[in-house]
Formats: C-alpha cells, structure tokens, sequence
C-alpha cells in the first residue's frame, strides 16, 4: 500500500474508534484491504456485548462513521460495513506519489543474497517436468532485485559422481548425434555410455574407477569431468538464454574438492557428538531428530573414506554463507528430504541455513514426465512450439514477417514463463500451449496486449503528457484502477516476505483487466479530464511494465 493511503487510512481508523468509544461501542476489527470497498468493519464480535444482531449493528455503525474526514459514502452487507474514501479529496496526494518513477521499487538493503536456481545434471537437454526451476528462480532474484536487494545467482554444476563419470566417458568413446546444439548433440554420448554401463563389465569397471579417482581428489580425473560439463552446458545455457533465466555464475562442485573444502568437512563433521563409524564409514546419527527410516543414519563419508554428494552439498553452502549473508534455494518437491538433512547438518557446524522455495513438477497433457518411460519434452521443443503456435497466431496482423518473428519470440517466451508463474510454486499443474497464448484471461497475451494498448493511446496522443487536472469528478472504474495501483508497493513486500512469486502475475492481471475496464468507460483523449486520465494510463504502463519484467516477460509497444 501506498504511504499516502496508509496514512489516511490509519487516521479514518483512529476517527473510527474514536466515535465507536464515544457512542460505548466495542472496538471493532478493521479489515483495510476489503474486497469490496477502502475499508471494512467487522461487526460479528460487538454482537454479545451490544445483545444485537451483528447485520443491525453494521447498520448502526454505518450512521455513525458517515461523516469522518475522507468518509465519502458506506454500504452494508451482512455484518459488514464497507466503507468508501472520499478520492477526489485526496487524489493530489495519491497521485504525486504514484507518479515518481520508482513508486513500488524497495530502498537499497546492505544485505546480499545468493540465489541458487536450476542446478540440472549436466547430462543433457533441459526437459518440461522442472522448466519451473530457471523460471521461478531467475523471476525471484528479479523480485528481489526489484526490492532492492544486492542479488546474484548461481547455477550449482553436478560434475562429480556417476553421472559425470558417464558423461566423460561418453564424449571420449562415442560419437555425439547430428544436433547443431552442443546438450543434443552430446546426451547421445551419455545415453551410449549409460546403456554399456548397465551391459559392459569393461566400461562399468572404468566408469566407477574414474568416479573413484574423482572423488578422491584426483586433479586429472576431476579436470576431465570438469571439461565435459561445460561442452555440456555450453548449450543448455543457450536454452536458458533465450528462456531469460541465465544464473550469473556456475559453480562446479569438482572445485570443492580440488580446494579441499570437502575433506575439512569431514574433518568437521567427526567431532560431532552425532558421529559414528560403521565398517569403516562415518555418518550423523539422527534417531532424536524425527528423522523417520534409513534416513536416521546421515552417511557423510563412503566405507573407503571417500565423500558422498551430501558432504559437497555441504561444503558448498559453508561457502555460500562465506560470500553472502543470506541463501535462497530453489528445489524441486523431492529434495525435501535432503534439505533437511542437510540444516541439520549445518547446524552442527554452527553454520547458518538457507531458505528454500519448493515446487511441484509440471505435467503435460499426455500426463507426468518421465525419463524412464521416455515421456519426456525438452524444454527447446516447447520454446520451439509455443514461439511457432504464435507466429501463426500473428497471421492477419499487419506488419512484416521479421516484425512477426520478433513479436512471437517475446510473446511464446513471456507466455511459457506466465503461465507456468502464476500457479503458486507447491502445487502442481498442467501446462497446456493453449491456456498460455490465450488471449482472454489470465495469461501474457492479455497483459502484454493491455501494456501495447496503453503504449497505443500515448503514441495517439503525441505529445508530452501534460501535468494533471481534474475538472470533473472522477469515475468508478477510475477509482477503481487507482485503488488498485496504490496496492503495487504492499504486493512485492507481499511477494518478497512470502517466496511469493505468483502473486506478481495475479497483480499483472487485476491491473490489466481493470485498466481495459477504464478504458472501456472512460475517454482519454478530448475528455475535460484529459489531463488526468493521460497521467493514469502513463501510470499504468509504468507499473505494468515493471511488474512484467519482474517476471521475465518483455512489454511489446505494438501488438
């Protein structure tokens, strides 16, 4: 919420109580973000007190507030009384402060945050079942950023274990398939070697040697796999480029064994109180950490001493905490477990722990993905897809085939990364091409069409937007797009507080429907109010356009 409307609010408030207390009413609960309405008091507790019935005293109290400061009218339903500011009043203050450039953006925080986002095996193409992971990360950091917030984000390379063994010894033996695009190209070679794995003592027995090498430290082995990481990478951030999800930095897990970091871990972890051997291995006994199952023996080391992937796990978020103050992870549902596990292991090291958003796996409309079934949808065929099923969508527009090309890029894009933003992160869905161009509804066609809209009137009047003046008082549906545009601050606090991403798309879309509904009421240009209303649409645009970007999605001028 705005300040200016804060504070009016809070003196309607305290004017409230104040004829309430004189009149011997109980102080009454105030709901200041009703639906309906600037304010609500909810009359249901004053029943017993007053022996009335709570629609009655609504009723009552609605008389007696309606002549308070700001107080322009109030209406009953049920046991509620909503009430209506007076915003032709207090329109000079509101909109000064709507009309600075940076209303809704946070003050600078001294505090950093590192944000860790996608993280994939580097073991070939992205698929759609996590394509939630880049696009909910990299939308955070920007929220975050937006907040005010110094942020960077990281991609966390997996390039030890068994699958970076495999790939290794994939791109050395096998030829890569017919791909231009480098992850397509290789993960031939890693299915290949996965497959012999499973076939061939020879390459089974290389594989695991190489795996053993590399956990032990040996600079040679962690050095090749390093490399056939990044051959890999080096197309899955093209996907991640054009998916505007790139992580400022990738940090290679084999690093934090050729540094040692791993090894002082488990130095660490030894003197734990929790530590015990078992044949040789170490692991964190957690039976008095509710703790259900296998999973009460928290194995940091192998029976050979060698470390497993939750001791780099560690090592890695000890230098998270090294280089930022706070950490924020994005994981799919099932590391849940692990990141318990985790905390607690961090907590035994008087480390601190990070956040963590959690999300659930989209689905497709054939059903659940899965590598196994081969049901599987890389994320390049959608992109591909979607950007396809727009351009054609784009066939009776007037403009050139360049311009279409462009345009329906920024539309597939913006409408994969919509409608997969808009669901909140722990509940699953399905995700439909359809549903995300529609342009009716909930979804980024909508709202970039609405910001082009708004773009369209500025352009037609062609001129610099003069300074605002009110002649005639002002319409519901003008009021109404106000009321909602002083409510961008409270959203990214909201936003920010809660890990809530998908509440920066249901503002996108409130915003672009009550702006339609203003433009479908009110004329703009050659109205006595036209000053004004040039100053709401200016307004409008601005926000809309910041809270697009938030998201990833590109605000085209002309649809």
């Amino acid at each position: 919420m705005s300040r200016v409307i804060n504070g009016i609010k809070e003196s309607v408030i305290s004017d409230i109580n104040k004829v309430l207390k004189e009149k011997s009413y109980p102080q009454l609960p105030i709901d200041i973000d009703p639906i309906q309405g600037d304010l609500s008091i909810i009359c249901f507790p004053g029943a017993q007190i007053l022996n009335k019935n709570p629609e009655q005293i609504a009723l009552d109290v609605s008389g007696l507030v309606a002549d308070i400061s700001y107080i322009k009218s109030t209406f009953v339903i049920k046991a509620f009384c909503n009430i209506i500011l007076s915003w032709d009043e207090i329109i000079d203050e509101v909109f000064a402060e709507l009309s600075v450039d940076n209303f809704g953006r946070g003050t600078s925080k001294k505090d950093s945050i590192l944000i860790e986002h996608t993280s994939a095996n580097a073991t070939g193409p992205f698929h759609m079942g996590r394509a939630r992971n880049p696009i909910i990360g990299d939308s955070v950091s920007r929220l975050f950023k937006y907040g005010g917030y110094n942020v960077s984000t990281e991609y966390y390379v997996n390039d030890t274990g068994r699958q970076a063994a495999t790939v290794a010894y994939g791109i050395k033996n096998y030829e890569g398939g017919d791909s231009d695009k480098m992850d397509h190209k290789l993960v031939e070679c890693y299915r290949q070697a996965s497959d012999n794995l499973k076939e061939d003592e020879h390459v089974k027995a290389e594989i695991y040697g190489k795996m053993e090498k590399i956990e032990g430290g040996d600079r040679e082995a962690l050095l090749e796999v390093k490399r056939a990481a990044k051959m890999m990478l080096s197309g899955m951030k093209a996907s991640l480029q054009r998916l505007n999800a790139e992580a400022d930095n990738y940090f290679h897990e084999s690093d934090l064994i050729l540094d040692g970091s791993v090894n002082e871990v488990i130095d660490l972890l030894k003197e734990s109180s929790l530590c015990v051997e078992e044949d040789g291995a170490f692991y964190l006994d957690l039976e008095d950490k509710n703790i259900a199952g296998r999973n009460q023996k928290f194995f940091f080391t192998r029976n050979n001493g060698l470390s497993l992937y939750t001791t780099r796990d560690i090592a890695y978020h000890l230098n998270k905490f090294k280089r930022s103050e706070r950490a924020l992870n994005i994981l799919g549902e099932d590391h849940k477990l692990q990141s318990t596990l985790l905390n607690i292991a961090l907590d035994e090291l008087k480390s601190s722990k990070p956040d963590n958003l959690f999300y659930s796996f989209v689905n497709l409309p054939g059903g659940k993905m899965s590598t196994r079934a081969g049901r599987v949808v890389y994320l390049d065929d959608m992109m591909n897809q979607i950007v396809t099923s727009s351009f054609e969508r784009l066939a009776d527009v007037e403009m050139s085939d360049s311009e279409k090309h462009k345009l329906s890029e920024k539309i597939g894009i913006g409408s994969l990364r919509y409608n997969i933003l808009k669901v909140q992160p722990e509940k699953g869905f399905t995700f439909s091409i359809e549903d995300a161009l529609s342009i009716q509804g909930d979804s980024a066609p909508f709202a970039m069409y609405s910001h082009a809209r708004m773009c369209s009137i500025l352009n037609r009047y062609g001129a610099e937007v003069p300074a605002w003046r009110i002649e005639e008082n002002l319409t519901d549906s003008e009021i109404d797009l106000l009321r909602f545009l002083v409510k961008w601050p409270q959203t990214v606090d909201s936003a920010i507080d809660k890990f809530g991403i998908h509440l920066i798309p249901s503002y996108v879309h409130q915003l672009s429907s009550k702006f339609n509904n203003f433009y479908r009421d009110c004329k703009v240009i050659g109205d006595v109010n036209e000053s004004f209303r040039l100053n709401l649409v200016l307004v409008s645009k601005r926000i809309l356009f910041d809270a697009l970007d938030i998201l990833g999605i590109e605000a085209p001028e002309k649809m």
